[in-house]
């Protein structure tokens, strides 16, 4: 995951090398996935499919990649011409790439994009002794914000990219149980700043 400007263009790299990260056959590939964030609302700008490499980064020793936020270098040309590009209509998507893909790549944006220092601490638990651990926090809320918000301004992102579980999806990304969140977004309902449920994009089963 390469960020620039706090968010406002972001670009993921998904690697697909094994059975356990989404390769069911044939030889292993990578997915990049690039988006803009402007007033809030977060636009995919690109999704391509390359070759395992293509973009000089080394394929990651475990399936749960902890991306590092940095700009680096294979994402400035992406960046600098990032806008040149038309928005993408998620929903769209499917006449193109299976169902499965899709989730794990535009999902998987998303939780890179607000959830790098919970999912680097995490990693970083795994390897270490106990009584020693570091606390994950809540990185993914903005300044000013309440964990309520952030959770359904999170939320409202994954569904509008299609995730139909998207409750289920931030509580193993943040390490709570469904319930913790589902009982924010109710709060976020009452607020007036969540919808109701069953509204916004779904994937369709096939």
């Amino acid at each position: 995951m390469a960020v620039e400007d706090h968010g406002a263009k972001s670009a993921c790299l998904h690697f697909f090398t094994t059975k356990e990260n989404g390769l069911k056959s044939g030889k292993p590939f990578e997915v990049l996935t690039v988006a803009t964030k402007k007033e809030g609302v977060l636009a995919l700008r690109e999704i391509s499919v390359f070759p395992l490499g293509a973009h000089g980064i080394k394929t990651p020793d475990r399936g749960d990649v902890v991306p590092d936020q940095s700009k680096r270098v294979w994402a400035e040309k992406l960046f600098d011409e990032i806008y040149t590009k038309n928005e993408i209509d998620t929903a769209q998507l499917q006449n193109f790439f299976s169902t499965g893909l899709l989730r794990r790549v535009l999902t998987g944006h998303i939780i890179a994009l607000h959830y790098a220092q919970i999912l680097k601490v995490r990693q970083m638990n795994n390897v270490l002794k106990p009584g020693i651990k570091e606390k994950a926090g809540s990185s993914f809320v903005q300044s000013g914000e309440s964990l309520t918000k952030a959770t359904a301004r999170i939320y409202k992102e994954l569904q509008a990219w299609g995730e139909t579980k998207a409750a289920a999806v931030l509580a193993e990304a943040e390490g709570v149980t469904a319930t913790t969140i589902h009982n924010r977004l109710q709060l976020a309902r009452s607020g007036k700043y969540l919808e109701s449920p069953g509204r916004g994009a779904r994937y369709i089963t096939r």
